[in-house]
């Protein structure tokens, strides 16, 4: 693989995230009572999506230049600074609004943070927020693969 395929790793990532914007995209048409599922199930594939591409080569590039932009504030690393204040608190906030999203008050618009929230959970650099991405980075990275694979890819 060469060019942008090589920087998006398989493209699972992206099929993921294509298909959970068709859905959201035509969500209306499906019976009324299974919105809060579907709502649900976008959040979570959204997620998934998010934790497959922080680890391509895209997702490392951008996590690097957040790492180096946020050196100006003091730096990422534990009790550097307001730049690790600020990214753990960040995360742990984005965890909790998809958490809370996903079980008691599904919203479609909750799907585009869950799909940010692997990224600041990966920049956290230790603690619990970074153990949650590591707890769920392979769960995702497997459903985001079957996913692709019952589409096509």
């Amino acid at each position: 693989m060469s060019g942008i395929g090589a920087w998006l790793g398989g493209g699972a990532a992206l099929i993921a995230a294509g298909l959970c914007w068709l859905l959201m995209r035509h969500l209306h048409h499906l019976p009324a009572m299974t919105h809060p599922w579907l709502h649900r199930a976008l959040i979570a594939g959204m997620y998934c999506a998010g934790a497959v591409a922080v680890v391509t080569v895209a997702g490392q590039w951008v996590l690097h230049l957040i790492q180096r932009i946020g050196g100006f504030a003091g730096g990422t690393a534990p009790g550097s600074g307001i730049g690790w204040a600020l990214v753990t608190i960040g995360a742990l906030f984005l965890a909790a609004a998809v958490f809370v999203a996903l079980v008691w008050a599904p919203d479609v618009s909750v799907a585009w943070v869950a799909l940010v929230t692997p990224l600041m959970l990966a920049l956290a650099p230790g603690g619990f927020a970074h153990h949650l991405y590591d707890i769920t980075a392979g769960p995702a990275q497997q459903a985001v693969s079957q996913l692709a694979t019952w589409a096509g890819g």
